[in-house]
């Protein structure tokens, strides 16, 4: 009876651990990350920016003093604005999908690109 104890707590136990171990592999978010240096736009000028996109989004947001965040079904995104002197700024974006790295990059680049109002091409680093 032991025996058969004992067998069934090691199968128990390494079945748990096979499935924590599985677990956090398919929980793990999607993330892309890239900025924009925005010549003649100031700081203030990018946060309206971001808030016009967002608008056009029509998505639950959060505005903070440098930040914009949005929220989707499957995924998020924040924008920040970092002053550059008084006429140039940052625009820095995060896009994080729930299973899409494709996704997140796709929003990534639509983002940068409504922001700064030019096109990002294909192969220019992020």
């Amino acid at each position: 009876m032991n025996l058969m104890l004992s067998r069934f707590l090691t199968t128990s136990f390494l079945g748990l651990s096979l499935a924590a171990l599985s677990l956090p592999a398919e929980a793990r978010p999607e993330i892309a990350s890239g900025d924009q240096w925005l010549d003649d736009v100031s700081q203030a000028e990018c946060l309206s920016r971001a808030d016009d996109f967002i608008t056009e989004l029509d998505v639950p947001n959060q505005a903070g003093e440098i930040d914009r965040t949005g929220y989707f079904d499957d995924g998020v995104f924040r924008i920040l604005c970092y002053g550059g002197g008084e006429t140039s700024s940052m625009v820095l974006v995060f896009s994080v999908h729930n299973e899409s790295a494709e996704v997140a990059a796709q929003f990534l680049q639509f983002a940068l690109e409504e922001i700064s109002g030019q096109a990002i091409e294909a192969g220019q680093t992020l």
